[in-house]
């Protein structure tokens, strides 16, 4: 591999975690959605950079489902599309280790909790997928996007407290 590609890939994982870590203290979907959109490509960009074919299928698959979700309404024969899409997609890219389908199954999830109007439990599960790239990250000794699903991982839970703390305030 090209030491220039890696350090661009890197750069470009940089970029693209650092915006990952702020999708999380927002609290709008579809502001979310619109924002992974962007970050995923980064991601994809820099996954395809380092051969993480597995990565950039996920990645593409999100892309797809979050813009068909701005135009359509989430139903479940469309999210079992998507699902069925990031399987067959990901065939040729992965093993039988189950570690490389953390992503596909990361993205699954997400796809099918995508309708969900209880923003605490869409956090929930962006808080889980998150856990799953973080074990595919470090298995894979990407240490600086594991360092950022981490950090993910806090800032989202950081705005589940704030949203229940205004809701709690709200109610009193």
């Amino acid at each position: 591999m090209d030491n220039i590609a890696v350090i661009i890939a890197n750069v470009i994982s940089v970029v693209s975690c650092t915006m990952m870590v702020l999708i999380g203290l927002i609290k709008n979907k579809n502001k979310i959605l619109a924002a992974q959109c962007v970050q995923f490509t980064l991601m994809g960009v820099s996954h395809y950079l380092l051969g993480g074919m597995g990565g950039v299928v996920a990645t593409v698959v999100s892309i797809l489902r979050n813009l068909v979700f701005f135009k359509c309404k989430p139903s479940v024969p469309l999210k079992l599309v998507f699902v069925a899409l990031s399987v067959i997609l990901s065939l040729g890219t992965v093993t039988l280790n189950p570690v490389t389908w953390l992503p596909i199954l990361a993205t699954s999830l997400f796809t099918w909790v995508i309708d969900s109007d209880d923003i605490i439990k869409f956090k929930n599960v962006m808080i889980i997928t998150v856990c799953m790239w973080f074990v595919y990250d470090a298995v894979h000794l990407n240490f600086i996007s594991a360092a950022f699903d981490a950090f993910t991982v806090v800032s989202t839970g950081y705005s589940i407290w704030q949203i229940k703390k205004e809701q709690k305030a709200g109610e009193n």
